[in-house]
């Protein structure tokens, strides 16, 4: 089981990652045909509001003390979860 630090440097990573897949996405942005665009951009607009929930959760979890830890990483997984879901599906879609 990981400790708070190293789940903490985990979750940052990700949405490390997960950041940079937005920005590529978004820089290409100007390749999708003009009739998709708008649904593109409406869905990139919604990850990054994902994103936001995740980095809000990021400071949730490096606040934590040790008492609140395990309810607020529980609680957490959803958020991350649902962010992991909507990348794939945005990914699945637009190859």
């Amino acid at each position: 089981m990981m400790t708070k630090d190293e789940y903490v440097a985990a979750m940052k990573t990700r949405l490390d990652e997960w950041s940079a897949d937005l920005d590529a996405w978004e820089a290409k942005g100007s390749e999708i045909k003009e009739d998709a665009r708008e649904a593109y951009q409406e869905q990139l607009a919604a990850l990054r509001v994902k994103r936001e929930e995740g980095a809000k959760r990021l400071e949730e979890m490096k606040a934590a003390s040790e008492n609140t830890w395990e309810q607020v990483k529980a609680e957490s997984e959803h958020v991350w979860e649902a962010f992991k879901d909507s990348v794939n599906t945005f990914k699945g879609h637009y190859k």
